[in-house]
């Protein structure tokens, strides 16, 4: 156990990071969240709770203000027995802590639930009062076929109501009640935590479940695009007003529906205050106002194309002459073919769409809501519904109410990532040839295409940033990710979408599990060195291992390639790789991940060592593989048939060392790490000591004779180096040091 500080404003655990500590909160307050959820802890909180099961948190915990927690070492419920031990008081503290945050998750799962209930309830019920305002006004009602989407809510768990009452009181009892029930028996403590952890995550993936349910489901009763039943009310007042009919039964709906909403908490008040003003100034004697109110009733008969191109700004001989490309497009019958003509027709669709594109992007960040058709285009690349299929039409249609599940703290849709980029969160990736938009913008400087003037406005010119984003990263990796090259075309075409979009669909929670799976195996991937120096206290220039995640992002294709398009964000070492996913795939994207995740090794090594990659006397991972294919034919530790496998392997990849060794990883991962073996012996020695299995899989594969040596030759340089460590933060805290966020990541990696 150690004290540790952390600075108001501080991320000191992030989501999918492995668990490596256990906090108590003594001071301060600290904001908890989730991937939809947020709450707020107070000091006695046990941070990282609900995360006692799992390898990595489910979290993000922020400090709110300055904080002092206890920091425990943990990595797995045997660990409690090691914190129980070197203190017996903590037995009844964590107890009571655990059951303390069991129950707030349970109750604040409860308060959601019946919102949920409540809602679905008064939902069905104006819907049902609908029908009968319309009858009594004599006017037809109109087909509402969004409430086919209207279900009450079904949860994954059943909770018994004995469950929560069980943590209530078990929390409000105090620590000497606990103590006596508990008798100090550390099993018993052990599991009580573990069940606690068991039902706070059971509840924390229902609220999630329950928010994202609401989300969708509030917008039949309210929606920003008016396709909702409050609106359907408001036509039929204006209706019935117009034919002279009573309107005050369908007024009074309209108050309930306005009172619901506002007590409801689940809309902005500003956005309902500005929606309900609309209805509260409307002048029912007014025919002027009442043909602008019934313009939207024909809004599911909308032309997609037409909407997208108006939205644009996209006219006159522009728009026809895309048109007139997208029918001549429709009219071919193998688009996979590449004449000609057709490589010109692609052409042209393909400026057309970027066109478009970046015209209505530019639109969007300038604030109003964004219609669905456009949505479609932004994170698909819809742009004709006769092109994309009808049935796929209304799949994406409904999918732009779900692209939540697309975007999180490391995976964004194309179009998110271009609102990062404008809104200053990220920069512009590098072009073609390796150049960031500094390096660009300096470039153009000695060329002479720009004055250092122009460069310094074009450095603080968000528009011009997104631009280059879109010509040079966007553009590029659209087709490659689209994976067939000579016949692609941006506009989403019904030959592309090969079986459902649901199931095509790349989530972020598909990125990260395919993350997760790597990770768990080669434990070291995505942790770089930097330097952490503090003279005072006598450290200068020690090297740190950090974890740096990468981020990726989903282009707006059906496509079956995956790219690795950046190692580092920038020249700073601890800034994440950039990986490149269609947003749709009938590929496995775990392969896909895995494949890229060997071309990141091999890439994230060459920017560390600089022009010495290949130089054999500067050990790495690229030097010692360069050198032992470059000169394979000599190597007496290589039989013939592993020589001609090398042999075949270079030919397939046209002698890139990097191609053949990415073979060789997917190998590594897939095979090797079940202790099926599938590289030769040179390979194999040069991938664990750069790619080494994690703690589980070395203890699972000691008995294997192939590998002992190397496991036991491994463990002891990373035991070693983890007593050096323990030495040098002991010296440091002694002189007053802190054991910051960093260095504890740096002291964990040993142990994975």
């Amino acid at each position: 156990m150690k004290t540790v500080t952390i600075a108001q404003g501080e991320k000191f655990v992030q989501r999918g990071e492995r668990v490596g500590s256990l906090y108590m909160l003594l001071q301060g307050k600290v904001r908890g969240s989730g991937k939809k959820d947020v709450w707020d802890m107070e000091p006695g909180s046990l941070i990282g709770f609900s995360s006692c099961s799992s390898d990595t948190y489910l979290c993000d915990y922020t400090a709110l203000t300055e904080c002092k927690l206890y920091a425990y070492d943990y990595r797995g419920p045997e660990d409690f027995v090691k914190i129980f031990k070197e203190d017996e008081k903590y037995i009844s503290v964590f107890v009571m802590a655990a059951m303390r945050q069991t129950f707030t998750t349970l109750r604040r799962f409860r308060n959601f639930y019946q919102q949920a209930r409540n809602y679905y309830t008064f939902l069905m019920k104006m819907y049902g009062e609908y029908g009968k305002c319309c009858e009594a006004c004599k006017v037809e009602a109109p087909e509402y076929s969004r409430m086919e989407l209207a279900a009450p809510f079904s949860p994954k768990y059943k909770i018994s109501d004995y469950i929560t009452v069980f943590y209530q009181r078990f929390s409000s009892m105090n620590l000497k009640a606990v103590e006596e029930f508990l008798k100090r028996d550390i099993a018993m403590c052990v599991g009580e935590i573990l069940n606690g952890d068991l039902w706070t995550v059971k509840a924390m993936e229902m609220i999630e479940e329950l928010k994202g349910y609401m989300e969708l489901q509030k917008e039949l009763l309210l929606d920003e695009k008016e396709d909702d039943l409050y609106h359907r009310y408001f036509e039929l007042a204006v209706k019935a007003a117009a034919a002279g009919a009573d309107i005050s039964g369908v007024q009074a709906m309209i108050g309930q529906i306005q009172r619901y909403a506002r007590e409801s908490g689940l809309y902005p008040k500003e956005w309902l205050e500005r929606k309900f003003s609309v209805y509260e100034n409307y002048d029912f004697t007014s025919r002027e106002q009442a043909a602008q109110v019934l313009e939207g009733e024909n809004r599911e008969d909308v032309d997609y194309l037409e909407e997208i191109l108006a939205y644009a700004g996209y006219t006159g001989d522009a728009a026809t002459a895309l048109k007139e490309d997208l029918e001549a497009y429709r009219n071919v019958t193998d688009r996979f073919s590449s004449g000609d003509e057709l490589r010109g027709l692609r052409k042209r669709l393909t400026k057309g769409f970027f066109d478009i594109y970046t015209k209505a992007f530019q639109v969007s960040v300038n604030g109003g809501p964004v219609p669905a058709s456009v949505q479609m285009l932004f994170n698909f690349g819809f742009l004709d519904p006769q092109l994309a299929g009808e049935e796929n039409t209304r799949s994406l249609h409904i999918m732009t109410e779900k692209l939540e599940q697309c975007n999180s703290a490391n995976v964004y849709t194309i179009y998110e990532w271009l609102r990062s980029i404008y809104e200053g969160k990220n920069e512009p990736s590098k072009n073609e040839f390796d150049m960031d938009y500094q390096a660009f913008l300096n470039d153009q400087k000695k060329s002479g295409d720009l004055t250092e003037k122009e460069v310094q406005e074009r450095m603080n010119d968000k528009w011009k940033k997104v631009v280059f984003e879109i010509e040079n990263m966007f553009m590029a990796n659209n087709r490659m990710t689209y994976g067939k090259i000579t016949s692609y075309c941006p506009v989403l075409c019904e030959d592309d979408i090969i079986n459902s979009v649901e199931n095509m669909l790349v989530t972020a929670d598909k990125i990260q599990s395919a993350l997760k799976f790597i990770k768990n195996i080669d434990f070291s991937i995505f942790y770089r060195q930097i330097v952490f120096s503090d003279s005072a206290r006598d450290i200068n220039m020690e090297m740190l291992e950090k974890e740096v995640m990468p981020v990726t992002i989903l282009m707006p294709n059906a496509g079956s390639r995956a790219m690795m398009w950046q190692e580092t964000s920038g020249i700073k070492r601890d800034t994440p790789a950039r990986f490149i996913f269609p947003i749709m795939t009938v590929a496995n994207v775990m392969d896909m991940m895995i494949e890229i995740a060997g071309r990141y090794r091999w890439e994230i090594c060459r920017k560390v060592q600089g022009v010495r990659w290949n130089d054999v006397t500067e050990p790495s991972l690229t030097s010692e593989y360069s050198d032992f294919i470059q000169y394979y034919r000599k190597n007496h530790e290589l039989s013939a048939d592993a020589k001609e496998k090398i042999k075949n392997a270079l030919q397939k990849s046209k002698n890139n060392f990097r191609e053949v060794f990415v073979k060789d990883y997917q190998s590594w991962i897939n095979y090797e790490a079940k202790g099926s073996l599938r590289v030769n012996k040179v390979s194999r020695d040069i991938l664990f000591r750069y790619c080494p299995f994690s703690k589980s899989i070395r203890q699972e594969l000691k008995i294997n004779p192939t590998y002992r040596d190397m496991f036991e030759k491994f463990e002891m340089m990373a035991d070693r180096s983890a007593k050096r460590l323990d030495m040098l933060y002991d010296r440091y805290k002694k002189k007053g040091g802190t054991i910051t966020r960093d260095l504890q990541m740096n002291r964990d990696f040993y142990e994975l």
